[in-house]
């Protein structure tokens, strides 16, 4: 009867202090991979600071030869949202096949 509780406890001994081994183990895996995502994120950051931005502005300021391109193609671009917004909302009112694949009447297009 000793022998079984001797061994029981021996059992448990030995599964408890596995099982603080693995919850131990897991605990400073998740420390250090924080800590690695925390350096991944600060280069990431350095690095997107040193790519230029696609609304920088230029050294040398405005194209030369092109003055108003920037509005004119905000303009285009607004139009044609404009008039893609008139057909969802055609489409959403009254549904049918013909208005869902009819196309904009002037196309988005650039050379």
């Amino acid at each position: 009867m000793e022998a079984t509780i001797v061994f029981g406890l021996v059992l448990a001994f030995l599964v408890g202090g596995m099982m603080l081994a693995l919850v131990m183990a897991y605990l400073s895996t998740e420390d250090a991979r924080a800590r690695e995502q925390g350096q991944r994120h600060g280069q990431v950051v350095r690095a997107a600071e040193a790519i230029p931005g696609f609304f920088a502005k230029s050294d040398q300021g405005e194209l030369p030869g092109m003055p108003g391109f920037d509005e004119m193609l905000l303009a285009r671009l607004e139009s044609h949202v404009r008039q893609e917004q008139a057909l969802v909302s055609e489409f959403v009112h009254y549904p049918s096949i013909n208005s869902l694949y009819r196309q904009t009447p002037q196309s988005l297009r650039t050379h």
